[in-house]
């Protein structure tokens, strides 16, 4: 399938998602399970800058050099990106509106999109050399976009956004990074 059907499908599906916000939030709120907070919670602890630096290992250990300024491009742009469309949308969490208890450290307006999702999807590409890894990364992907809506600090629709913008920042990136080694060579 080409590369455009899946933004086009990432984004059909980010608009259904401000309709379930509501909905989906709610379900979360009267389905709370001991494991899944422990799982969550153990979750909302690892930070994105986590998920660069085991990144970063992974490709020294497999050897895969040529990808790591694409990856540091992608931080650059993850970290400016994500943090500039927080600060203008400025949307709040969703335990601001509803009886989740506060999460220690999250702060209450800067819900969309979410950092985590974002910084986990970035790795997505760069797994593409490994299918094995590929594979396992997505359902880690899968789960901290779950962990984000559970716990009542995301909505539905902020991880569908962070799953967008992360794999788009990380799709330029490899795309940029590329172009330049190609008009100029010596330089890489």
């Amino acid at each position: 399938m080409k590369k455009v059907y899946y933004y086009l499908i990432g984004i059909f599906l980010l608009i259904i998602s401000f309709f379930l916000d509501k909905n989906v939030t709610n379900f979360f709120l009267n389905n709370r399970l001991a494991f899944l907070d422990s799982l969550s919670l153990f979750i909302q602890n690892i930070g994105g800058y986590i998920f660069f630096v085991m990144m970063l290992i992974f490709l020294f250990v497999f050897k895969q050099k040529d990808k790591i300024l694409p990856l540091l491009l992608t931080f650059g742009l993850y970290l400016g990106v994500t943090g500039l469309i927080k600060i203008v949308v400025a949307r709040p969490r969703p335990f601001t509106k509803f009886s989740f208890q506060n999460i220690e450290g999250a702060n209450a307006n800067q819900s969309f999109p979410s950092g985590h999702v974002t910084a986990a999807s970035s790795m997505i590409k760069f797994f593409e050399f490994k299918k094995i890894l590929l594979y396992v990364w997505i359902l880690v992907v899968v789960l901290i976009m779950f962990s984000r809506v559970y716990l009542g600090v995301h909505y539905l629709s902020d991880v569908i956004a962070g799953l967008i913008l992360g794999y788009s920042i990380s799709d330029f990136s490899i795309f940029l990074v590329d172009k330049l080694k190609t008009k100029n060579p010596k330089y890489f």
